[in-house]
């Protein structure tokens, strides 16, 4: 398969639950008796936030996916979801959809984008040495959308740029990606309709959804949200992998072996140093989590054979491009190898 096609049907694939519900709709006389007719304005407005949020969401997805490439390996990329969606079942939104995906670069970094769309480098699974190191990256960046935090951010942004009559910023990297065209069909239409609506009424934006996009690759890429969101989501995540039974100082470990290689070279840590609180703050606010939480005393799983087994199947690293944060990558997902098949249960392997 073509890798544009690739990108297509993996995007299709993770963007179809949020029409169903509008598609198996389509053709029914309107019952005014169903419940959907007794709907308050307070939850029709809720609902009109979380599609404009998904729509929005599924756009830099889609921009990111053909920017960076996927790393194709049907396998790999359940794993990451099985992982993933386990731990959200213990985030603050629990019954949202997550959804996950393998960036095929060679940078260190993980994204949250609205509405659930999280995106994990091939260089961060290469990073990890642990099941548990993966779940606490993937729990962090499911906090940053249960709480919203990317949604959010792009909204007072538009509000605070438009009251002060002020353009989106032009970065020659930000714009490249947005220069990526995003074709929606279909329901998925319906859907760019009601953010367009929700961004120009509800919110009060007055931006386009092309310039939300905009501010949230900025986010992703360059600016970084502010620091105490990216502390929160540290905590939060932590604490979703810990209930999930994963080790409490999986992050903390993680973050220590980031810290020894931005020393040495941090070429592959561009994206995350500039976007992130710095990783020493970062592992003493965690640090303060765990004595609070008297997570000395938590016996939890670390997987590390489960993880190195999938670690394994993964092709060699290829030499990293000039600026590799700010390249698209199209080496890697070609070669793969048949990564093994899992069972579900959590030990306390070492």
């Amino acid at each position: 398969m073509k890798p544009a096609l690739r990108i297509l049907f993996l995007l299709t694939c993770i963007s179809s639950w949020s029409c169903q519900s509008d598609s198996s709709s389509k053709g029914k006389k309107s019952n005014p008796k169903s419940p959907n007719s007794k709907l308050s304005a307070q939850d029709k407005a809720r609902i009109e936030e979380y599609q404009a949020e998904v729509s929005l969401g599924r756009d830099m997805a889609s921009r990111l996916l053909q920017y960076y490439g996927t790393y194709d390996n049907p396998e790999v990329t359940a794993y990451v979801n099985q992982v993933g969606n386990y731990v959200a079942q213990y985030s603050a939104d629990p019954n949202r959809k997550y959804m996950f995906a393998i960036l095929n670069t060679e940078m260190v970094n993980a994204f949250a984008c609205p509405g659930g769309y999280i995106l994990v480098t091939l260089g961060t699974l290469r990073k990890a040495k642990s099941e548990a190191e993966l779940a606490m990256i993937l729990g962090h960046e499911a906090a940053h959308v249960a709480k919203q935090h990317m949604f959010k951010s792009i909204i007072t942004k538009g509000k605070q740029n438009t009251r002060r009559n002020k353009k989106a910023e032009s970065n020659t990297n930000v714009d490249h990606i947005m220069n990526i065209r995003v074709r929606p069909q279909g329901e998925e239409s319906e859907l760019l309709g009601t953010l367009t609506k929700y961004l120009a009424q509800s919110a009060g934006t007055g931006l386009s959804v092309l310039q939300a996009a905009k501010y949230g690759v900025s986010f992703l890429l360059e600016e970084g949200l502010d620091a105490e969101l990216e502390y929160e989501a540290d905590a939060e995540g932590v604490q979703y992998a810990i209930k999930a039974g994963y080790q409490p100082n999986a992050l903390r470990n993680f973050l220590k072996r980031l810290q020894k290689s931005k020393e040495r070279n941090g070429s592959t840590l561009e994206v995350l140093s500039k976007t992130h609180p710095s990783i020493k703050e970062r592992r003493k606010k965690i640090g303060q989590l765990l004595v609070a939480m008297k997570a000395q005393k938590i016996v939890g799983a670390r997987q590390k054979k489960r993880f190195m087994q999938i670690k394994n199947s993964l092709p060699k690293p290829r030499a990293l491009p000039k600026r590799e944060g700010h390249t698209s990558s199209q080496a890697g997902s070609k070669v793969r190898k048949k990564a093994p098949r899992l069972d579900n249960s959590l030990n306390t392997d070492k």
